[in-house]
């Protein structure tokens, strides 16, 4: 039980989100302390050879003024030194030959001096090494300086004091490293429980829905801004699903009420004829009714399938450069029969050439169906207008007509399946038209807009991108 819980804590993005604060901030803090680790031990040792050049520039000085005698009292002086494993002042000869040092009893590992070759600033060739030191525990820091072309003098000085206030820093960063890891550890916990907080609001949101609270939506005030942006696009997906699941149930309340009439015709004609002595003709007349009825249901059907792949954006859209003077043309033609049947004059508005993406199919199907619309509601002599232009990056396409107009009650349902307005139930159709319209309109990222004057006219218009 103790190692699945472990299991699970580790496999947590909270747990997880928590180590990768606290490593992140340990690898930040050792590239930290190596850098000041370092820079401090350089300027320590640039200090401590500062002290070493002055130190031997003084020797040189006193060669110059007091001879050897001179030398050999500062070096005795130097002997006076508490612990003879704190530095040490040797003078040799061109042959490397110790002429008189300090007391080097803890020295005696230290190779046998040579003259330099390297001049510095003082004017004097030098030779810095660090050197290990075989009995002490510190390195040692050494300066070997030519005071003349015979004599040369070498200066050693133990490096304890250096590695003492290293070791102290060290000690000091390693505890404050520990201590502020501990602290990173707590609050990378908390912002990751914030995080994993908002997380979980979101997954307790989807739990919910699972169960059939389809209201339910993600607060999104007060998150972080990434999980702010998660929780609006999770309740726009959610108010998608819901918007979907409303039209199904809206579809199959339609769907009952529409299809039930051509049933029940289907099912009188089929009655009748069973009731009564039917000749042959009697049962071709049945069949052509009910073949009628039933193009109705497969019409009816295929467009409510067309709405509804349109609306799921299902089908990816195939764009194609149309001319949509000539699509106009073409559809205006093919009801201008229809329209002259009822004394309809079909005008066409709009400049010579009219190209822009979008696909023909969908087109031609928005075109035809508001164009039907128009010839079916207007009354004997009257005019519909088929116009198109430019604005802007916009192509702006309208259809006019002087028919019976809708009224403002109806106008804000009209594209909703099925939807029929009272003054248009003598009319043909199944009120699927102008839900087609937008749903195509709006797969090919345009939009729809309906002005009505009952009695006077309604002009639809649909913009769309270039």
């Amino acid at each position: 039980m103790f190692l699945k819980k472990l299991s699970d804590l580790s496999n947590s993005l909270l747990f997880r989100l928590t180590i990768l604060y606290a490593l992140a901030f340990t690898v930040l803090s050792s590239i930290g302390f190596l850098i000041f680790y370092y820079r401090i031990y350089a300027v320590s040792m640039e200090s401590l050879d500062i002290e070493l050049h002055a130190e031997a520039h003084k020797y040189s000085v006193l060669l110059k003024k007091y001879g050897l005698k001179g030398i050999h009292e500062a070096i005795v002086d130097e002997d006076k030194f508490e612990d003879p494993e704190d530095g040490f002042y040797r003078l040799f000869d061109s042959n490397g030959d110790i002429l008189m040092s300090t007391d080097m009893t803890g020295w005696r590992t230290i190779p046998k001096p040579n003259f330099p070759g390297k001049m510095g600033h003082t004017g004097l060739s030098y030779e810095i090494q660090t050197l290990s030191v075989q009995g002490l525990s510190d390195k040692a820091r050494t300066i070997t300086v030519a005071l003349t072309p015979e004599y040369g003098l070498q200066i050693g000085e133990n490096l304890e004091e250096v590695d003492d206030y290293l070791d102290i820093f060290l000690n000091l960063f390693s505890v404050l490293v520990i201590s502020l890891i501990a602290i990173s550890m707590l609050i990378g916990w908390l912002l990751a429980r914030r995080a994993t907080r908002d997380m979980q609001e979101v997954t307790d949101t989807a739990e919910e829905i699972s169960k059939g609270v389809y209201n339910r939506r993600v607060k999104v005030t007060g998150q972080l801004k990434e999980i702010q942006r998660l929780g609006v696009m999770f309740n726009r997906m959610l108010d998608r699903i819901q918007g979907l699941l409303t039209s199904m149930k809206e579809i199959n309340d339609n769907i009952a009420h529409d299809l039930r009439s051509p049933l029940a015709r289907i099912r009188g004609i089929a009655e009748m004829n069973l009731l009564k002595d039917s000749s042959n003709e009697d049962f071709r007349e049945m069949a052509a009714g009910t073949i009628e009825e039933c193009d109705i249901l497969i019409e009816m059907v295929n467009t409510m399938l067309d709405i509804t792949e349109a609306e799921a954006g299902v089908n990816e859209t195939q764009l194609n450069i149309i001319e949509l003077r000539n699509l106009i043309y073409e559809a205006c033609e093919l009801f201008r029969p229809i329209a002259q049947s009822k004394n309809i004059k079909i005008e066409i508005n709009m400049p010579k050439s009219l190209e822009f993406q979008s696909e023909k199919k969908k087109l031609q199907r928005i075109v035809t169906n508001l164009l039907e619309n128009a010839i079916k509601y207007s009354t004997e002599n009257k005019t519909v207008t088929v116009s198109a232009s430019t604005r802007n990056d916009e192509i702006v396409m309208k259809v006019e007509d002087n028919g019976i107009g809708i009224s403002d009650e109806h106008i804000l349902h009209i594209f909703k399946r099925f939807y029929r307005c009272d003054g248009s139930r003598g009319q043909g159709g199944v009120g699927l038209g102008l839900s087609l319209v937008k749903a195509y309109t709006e797969s090919l990222n345009g939009s729809i807009h309906v002005k009505s004057v009952v009695n006077q006219g309604s002009c639809f218009t649909l913009i769309f991108k270039k």
